[in-house]
């Protein structure tokens, strides 16, 4: 008999980090959108290594995950009839850096608390989307948020410096760390060697090339960031920009 999904997930988080009440699923089973489903449970990791636990616990139970924050998305990016993991209780850290040049989130802090921290440092981050006083980090990193005044030059993809990601098989790299681009040469041989595949077919093609350069010098949030083939040169960074705009779909994004 398989036992109740709150209970094969208790051995992943505790049980006060577990929703499966019929109340709380239907409240979480909707966005900003018209879209509707309902999860089959509703939790609230704290750390990198609760998901990783997550990740292996989709894997055995054939279950996805989606991630969510905000929940400020208009098309459905943050529902799902699997298992729904909510970012914003726990992951709301934030350390402004360099006298305001630079901030370090992670993605459960709104952008409108960002812009409060930073606005001491007469500074603020790139994208100002209309929905920034609710919408979270993790969403307008996910979404390749840009808004009204940022144009494309200070949209997410091109403010954002480093990024730390925890790839579905738990390998967790960032893009700060020199040592982990050699690492994810050895430890993702296929994707590196893949991603690497794709550079080289695009930069030989110069039609192609132009095409990719052309489109993303105006507004485009539709599938992923191909850019990224022709602005970076390591498969690490190619593929840490290609989660700006993935919609959750490629890695989870920590900080």
């Amino acid at each position: 008999m398989i036992k109740p999904i709150g209970e094969r997930l208790s051995t992943v988080l505790p049980a006060d980090r577990i929703k499966t009440r019929y109340i709380d699923l239907v409240s979480y089973g909707a966005d900003a959108g018209f879209y509707y489903l309902q999860p089959q449970a509703v939790v609230r990791p704290v750390s990198e290594s609760e998901i990783v636990s997550l990740f292996n616990f989709s894997h055995r139970e054939k279950i996805p995950l989606v991630f969510r924050t905000g929940g400020t998305s208009l098309s459905g990016q943050s529902i799902t009839d699997g298992i729904l993991v909510d970012l914003s209780q726990y992951w709301n850290k934030l350390t402004v850096e360099q006298n305001g040049e630079l901030v370090r989130v992670q993605p459960g802090i709104t952008g409108a608390m960002v812009n409060a921290y930073l606005q001491k440092y007469n500074r603020k981050i790139g994208p100002d989307p209309s929905s920034i006083s609710a919408a979270m980090m993790g969403g307008i990193l996910s979404n390749n948020s840009s808004g009204m005044c940022c144009g494309v030059a200070a949209n997410a993809y091109h403010t954002t410096k480093y990024i730390r990601f925890i790839l579905p098989d738990g390998l967790t790299f960032s893009t700060e760390i020199a040592s982990d681009y050699d690492r994810f040469e050895k430890e993702c041989p296929l994707i590196f060697h893949e991603l690497q595949q794709l550079r080289e077919e695009i930069l030989a093609n110069t039609a192609l090339h132009d095409r990719i350069r052309k489109k993303y010098k105006t507004k485009n949030t539709v599938g992923y960031s191909i850019n990224a083939f022709i602005d970076h040169t390591h498969p690490l960074d190619i593929l840490a920009q290609l989660l700006i705009g993935a919609e959750g779909t490629l890695a989870f994004i920590a900080e």
